[in-house]
């Protein structure tokens, strides 16, 4: 009897570990804030893709309703749109290595 409950919990127990490390990881994919901007949309796409090319960055771009999304790599996601008069720039990191800890600092160039 006591295997079979040893055995039993030790899913439970990775599926506790699981979903605790989902909530308390800062990459886990959810946004790191949204950001509100006067700068247009286009700027904003410009500014970022300007920023990729001095780091030699691959940037894929993907039209979105109201903007576009910015796939740098490594699940680094940029999101921006047109939203309620401003621009809302969404960024949602993936992945974080040394060759991509740019994508912070210029976020709060193109969008102050």
């Amino acid at each position: 009897m006591r295997k079979l409950a040893v055995t039993l919990s030790v899913p439970l127990f990775l599926a506790a570990c699981a979903a605790y490390q989902a909530s308390h990881n800062p990459d886990a994919g959810d946004p790191m804030k949204d950001t509100m901007t006067n700068r247009s949309t286009d700027d904003v796409i410009r500014c970022m893709t300007q920023a990729a090319a001095k780091h030699d960055t691959p940037v894929k771009a993907t039209p979105i309703p109201q903007g576009q999304m910015l796939d740098f790599g490594d699940s680094n996601i940029v999101k921006v749109r047109t939203d309620n008069g401003g621009t809302t720039f969404r960024y949602y990191a993936g992945k974080r290595n040394t060759s991509n800890l740019w994508i912070e600092g210029a976020s709060k160039e193109c969008a102050p």
